[in-house]
């Protein structure tokens, strides 16, 4: 079987990744020497799993329902909750610094919006509608901005904006495409 990329736990202890060991895509936990893999999720179409910044949770994207969904989990795969609950393909979660809000991609059509979600389910809401294609999202170490990717001005520029969708201002505007923001930790 296939093996994805996994992502760490905050405290460096075990890692959290996507199978299709057991059939169909699943996300697992493992120690961080390999020992210990515990199978979290059993529907076969389970993927994108990162934990939350405190450790305790595992945001991850299922079709389960039909179509992509953000689900997010104890680390132990108990109550397991979709998030974003639309008709809409929605996927690749960035949980915000403090755990309490995650990023995520929705699809409309050939295009995608970014989305963001309280933990808890509540306050779903649409960052971007440009009618353009949004991605590669990061949240700012302090959690009030958001760097992202836009091919709006007809190529792929850097973008930021605040946590709730204002202020969006084109930073990359010198021609040539460019994309993929990270923060500096300050």
């Amino acid at each position: 079987g296939w093996d994805a990329v996994g992502t760490w736990s905050p405290d460096r202890q075990r890692i959290v990744f996507s199978s299709n060991r057991t059939g169909g895509g699943e996300v697992f936990t493992m120690n961080a020497d390999g020992t210990g893999p515990t199978r979290l999720t059993v529907t076969g179409n389970d993927g994108n799993a990162v934990w939350s910044p405190d450790g305790g949770r595992v945001a991850f994207s299922s079709a389960r329902t039909g179509n992509w969904e953000v689900f997010v989990m104890n680390a132990d795969g108990t109550a397991q909750t979709n998030l974003s609950n639309s008709w809409r393909p929605d996927q690749f979660t960035v949980w915000s610094p403090n755990g309490d809000r995650l990023l995520y991609q929705s699809q409309f059509g050939a295009k995608t919006s970014i989305f963001v979600v309280n933990a808890d389910g509540s306050g779903n809401t649409r960052l971007t509608d440009s009618g353009a294609s949004e991605s590669s999202y990061v949240w700012s170490p302090d959690g009030t901005r958001i760097a992202f990717t836009s091919d709006r001005d007809g190529n792929s520029e850097v973008y930021v904006m605040n946590a709730n969708g204002s202020g969006q201002i084109n930073l990359t505007n010198i021609g040539g495409s460019d994309g993929r923001p990270r923060w500096s930790p300050d």
